[in-house]
């Protein structure tokens, strides 16, 4: 059974929406200086807290505090492995060199692929796990905070060399 889901966000903030048949499916709230957020969906509260800058990796917990999944970056690589608490594991990687579509997938019976434009976006997955769909949106605000951080720094060595 193939879902096809919509998501949004605002321009310059990282809160994402996502609908299924125009009704509010849950949402994801990214704290704005750290890569945490808080996902509400209808089945609970969950909780992506993000450590470590050498060899970067995100936790998943329930309203429990209980560690539902494990994600590890591969920076070099713009790739992703998440590993849930039961051994199951998903890879997470862009699929184009726009960055405008990724996906996530076990390599057997599970897929969702995300198309963005700017704001908005849609989502198709032939599995009902929201987890596992709000994790895909969350990698990809993660790698699109660190691009941002790059060009920053581009920018602002560039600005200083030009005054000294």
């Amino acid at each position: 059974m193939e879902r096809i889901l919509n998501w949004r966000k605002g321009l310059f903030d990282s809160n994402y929406q996502v609908f299924e048949n125009a009704y509010l499916k849950f949402s994801i709230n990214f704290s704005s200086l750290k890569n945490s957020a808080i996902a509400t969906t209808q089945q609970g509260i969950y909780l992506l807290r993000s450590d470590g800058y050498s060899n970067p990796e995100t936790k998943i917990f329930n309203s429990n505090h209980e560690v539902l999944a494990t994600i590890k970056y591969d920076w070099l690589a713009f790739k992703a492995k998440i590993t849930f608490a039961n051994g199951e594991n998903f890879d997470w990687s862009f699929q184009n060199s726009w960055l405008s579509r990724w996906s996530l997938n076990n390599h057997t019976d599970k897929q969702i692929i995300y198309n963005s434009s700017s704001s908005t976006g849609l989502i198709h997955s032939n599995i009902d796990d929201d987890i596992l769909i709000f994790v895909g949106l969350f990698i990809r605000e993660y790698y699109t905070r660190i691009i941002y951080a790059m060009v920053l720094i581009v920018i602002f060595m560039s600005f200083m060399r030009n005054v000294f």
